[in-house]
């Protein structure tokens, strides 16, 4: 063979077994979603590799915008309103006073409290809830990107649930889901969502399933908030990520106070070296707040429960919930958090023909008109006594009102 044929081989075998080896590397780390125009969520990446080849400081300085809800809490009431005449399901009126806010932002997360198994169980409402997929389109339309599913309803459907709402969100590449899996890969793998040249690594976990137990054989299904898992969580991440978030299911129902278990995690988490957490479950507002840590002097953002999202539970305080608002940049090769606000949202319904419609508002977009036509304004929601209320718990550092 002369040396120009050679030559011609080599040219063509070098860029392909570069690739081999590449691809190969991708087994190693995590699950990475960007969700961009052109999804390529639940693909693989070597994203270590990734991080130890690449100068961050030589990266474009760069701005990514998030904003979280909380509990998408879809009681049986709610499943009816969706009927229509046909038979069909539609939810996408429940978030159309909403949408534009979570449309703006670069990530938008929901937590969604109960299970999408969709058809193929009953679908039902407290104390053990099945979803329709179609709360998660309207969902999605809303312009959500991230859906964190460990929830203390995780288990309500047993595990064939688990594997009906993992199938929904397989049918829906352009979106993200966490804390609910299929395999052990999946539950060992990190999950990341790339933005703006910014990756964060995204965490879920819940403190338990309402005392259905988790399958011995099937442990990995859903995530549980363990110093174990988190640990060895965090610590990969941590190696990835520019940012570490972590979104636990915790804390103590209709409490607007702190609890323990919540204190015992967040030094945990801040010891780890995380840098925003957003925790659920509660159903009410809890602080927001700094916390700094004792050993490295870094702060971490948390916001210990942004309450409801959208639900058909009945006191005053459970009808105000969050949405957190956190701006992340890269300034000069450095990721800091330049904004992070709470605007309160409210959770809406009134009469419908012999059930109910739902939607969800901005407080201040909740004017006394909107008001006056809920069915809980007679027994005091009205604009006013969320504003209070929610000044009582959220410090105006954070507090947004507009």
């Amino acid at each position: 063979m002369n040396s120009s044929k050679k030559k011609n081989i080599l040219t063509v075998l070098i860029p392909l077994l570069v690739a081999a080896v590449v691809v190969a590397g991708f087994a190693v780390s995590g699950r990475i979603a960007n969700n961009s125009n052109t999804p390529i969520t639940n693909t693989v990446s070597d994203t270590k590799q990734a991080a130890t080849t690449e100068d961050t400081t030589s990266k474009a300085d760069s701005k990514v915008n998030i904003v979280a809800v909380g509990d998408n809490l879809i009681h049986k009431t709610i499943v009816a309103a969706g009927k229509k005449d046909d038979g069909s399901l539609d939810y996408n009126f429940m978030y159309e006073n909403i949408s534009s806010y979570i449309k703006e932002a670069d990530i938008a997360v929901i937590n969604q409290e109960t299970m999408l198994g969709g058809s193929s169980f009953d679908y039902a409402g407290y104390p053990c809830f099945n979803t329709p997929w179609e709360v998660g389109e309207a969902a999605i339309n809303a312009g959500f990107d991230l859906f964190t599913c460990a929830t203390n309803h995780s288990m309500d459907v047993g595990t064939a649930g688990i594997e009906k709402e993992c199938e929904f969100f397989k049918k829906h590449p352009e979106v993200t889901h966490i804390g609910t899996f299929t395999n052990q890969k999946d539950y060992d793998s990190i999950t990341y969502m790339e933005k703006n040249g910014i990756k964060f690594a995204m965490l879920n976990y819940t403190y338990g399933t309402n005392g259905i137990p988790v399958p011995s054989d099937k442990s990995y299904c859903v995530a549980l908030l363990t110093k174990d898992k988190v640990t060895k969580d965090i610590k990969e991440a941590r190696k990835n990520a520019d940012v570490v978030m972590v979104y636990p299911h915790w804390g103590t129902e209709n409490s607007h106070e702190v609890n323990s278990q919540q204190e015992e995690y967040v030094k945990l988490f801040s010891d780890l070296g995380v840098d925003i957490v957003i925790g659920t479950h509660p159903h009410v507002l809890q602080p927001v707040e700094w916390v700094t840590n004792e050993k490295t002097g870094k702060k971490m953002l948390v916001y210990y429960s942004i309450g409801n999202f959208i639900s058909h539970q009945i006191n005053l305080d459970q009808l105000c919930g969050g949405m957190a608002e956190i701006t992340v940049e890269r300034q000069n090769g450095e990721i800091k958090i330049t904004n992070a606000k709470l605007a309160p949202v409210c959770d809406y319904y009134k009469h419908k023909g012999d059930g109910y419609t739902f939607s969800v508002y901005k407080l201040s977009d909740y004017t006394d008109d909107i008001a006056k036509t809920s069915i809980k304004y007679e027994r005091g929601a009205t604009p006013s006594y969320f504003k209070k209320m929610v000044k009582n718990i959220i410090s105006e550092e954070f507090l947004n009102l507009e």
